[in-house]
């Protein structure tokens, strides 16, 4: 009968005779994970911190000037021309900030610009600078007087004179210029383009009397070409330089006179 009382007794467990309080054990366990809670809190927060660090300075860019379409030269800059985009780098570059976007606006381009271009303060200009003996000549053509629809700024075309109807069996074209730079294009209507072209002053004054009376016509020619035109001429008018300077230096000499020999006198 005593057996069976022990056997039923509750309260506190006996652990080999000893008393144990279960409370206790757990409330020193939890004190024991304490430490393990802030390390692991701390590594989230120096995580955090790494990662806000590592993205402020993966996005810190700055903003520059580009071109949103392609520009010829000698084209107006429009607004719609330029976008900005961001770009990091720790060079010095001398490129156009998003703060001076409005800058190049309205000025010309000097040479051709791909879209995506980041561009520079020395690539425009308020105008265009005319060589010295050389003239701008615009020209308003038709279709089958120009040679193509895509001829642009920087193109080289070969500017001729047709004969007048009544002579045209008999006279051949007359070239004025073998190859004159395409300034600008501008379709003014229709088929119309008006075309300026650079040339020799004296030819541009030839062009516009040609086209007055309607006999202009223009053949596009590589740039290669005009490039060893240009080589052509310039290794011509030296060697007329030369020969000027040949011809007066022989002039020269021819006009030396010698004096005729004295007479010895006759003293006889």
């Amino acid at each position: 009968m005593a057996a069976t009382v022990q056997g039923e007794k509750r309260g506190d467990d006996l652990v080999g005779g000893t008393p144990f309080d279960l409370g206790a054990a757990q409330t020193a366990k939890g004190r024991a994970r304490v430490p393990e809670i802030l390390l692991g809190t701390l590594l989230v927060a120096l995580f955090a911190l790494g990662g806000a660090w590592f993205y402020s300075s993966s996005t810190d860019s700055d903003g520059y000037v580009a071109l949103r379409a392609d520009v010829q030269r000698g084209e107006q800059i429009e607004t719609s021309d330029l976008v900005v985009v961001q770009l990091k780098t720790e060079d010095e570059l001398e490129l156009i900030p998003a703060r001076d976007f409005r800058s190049i606006v309205g000025k010309l381009a000097l040479a051709d610009l791909a879209a995506g271009t980041l561009v520079a303060p020395q690539q425009f200009a308020d105008r265009v600078d005319i060589p010295s003996g050389q003239g701008v000549v615009g020209l308003s053509l038709s279709a089958g007087e120009y040679p193509t629809t895509g001829l642009r700024p920087g193109d080289r075309v070969r500017v001729v004179a047709v004969p007048n109807g009544a002579a045209a069996g008999n006279e051949a074209a007359e070239v004025l210029d073998p190859a004159a730079l395409v300034t600008e294009v501008i379709q003014t209507g229709g088929d119309t383009r008006f075309i300026s072209l650079t040339t020799d002053t004296e030819v541009a004054d030839r062009v516009a009397a040609v086209e007055a009376e309607d006999r202009v016509r223009l053949i596009q020619v590589p740039t290669t070409d005009a490039a060893e035109l240009e080589d052509a001429a310039t290794d011509e008018e030296a060697a007329d330089t030369d020969d000027a300077a040949a011809d007066a230096a022989a002039g020269g000499d021819g006009a030396q006179s010698t004096a005729p020999p004295a007479e010895e006198e006759d003293n006889g």
